[in-house]
């Protein structure tokens, strides 16, 4: 074999593995954000969201919640974005306190999974629900905006 075409079969497997396993530029990609940089990002909209809770701001709520969100309450009921927001415009779902005392994320690119706990002084149709519960919440990153899609809530009995 002429020095010449092993000199280019070496070169295009080189361009090839670089090409396979480098990361995508970020004039290819985009600008990426690094995994604590979204940590803090999504930390902080989950305190964002428990302060719109408690103090009934929809205009937040509508921000942070994305239209095909889906919930299931501690209770085992579904809610869609909508339900959330009326039962909190019509006074059903009554927050006085929402304190969140842990969070953890976990960030696989555009998408994080939050893992809250907090202790909740809360009414639901009159009702007391007030208690330690557990979430865990995925958001998306979509067009440039972290909104969250899904959450799911448990609620936490020390006696067990």
């Amino acid at each position: 074999m002429r020095r010449s075409s092993v000199v280019f079969i070496v070169a295009v497997s080189v361009l090839a593995a670089w090409w396979f396993y480098a990361p995508a530029s970020s004039a290819i990609a985009g600008p990426r954000d690094s995994n604590k940089s979204v940590e803090t990002i999504i930390t902080q909209l989950e305190r964002n969201w428990a302060a719109a809770i408690v103090n009934r701001d929809l205009a937040t709520l509508e921000r942070l919640l994305a239209t095909d969100f889906n919930g299931t309450s501690p209770n085992a009921h579904t809610y869609s974005r909508e339900m959330a927001i009326a039962d909190l415009k019509s006074g059903v779902y009554v927050v006085d306190k929402m304190d969140l005392d842990e969070i953890s994320i976990n960030v696989f690119g555009n998408t994080a999974v939050a893992f809250t706990s907090q202790e909740e002084k809360s009414k639901f149709a009159n009702e007391d629900f007030s208690g330690h519960y557990h979430y865990t919440d995925t958001w998306v990153k979509r067009n440039g905006r972290w909104q969250v899609v899904a959450s799911h809530g448990s609620r936490f009995d020390e006696a067990h």
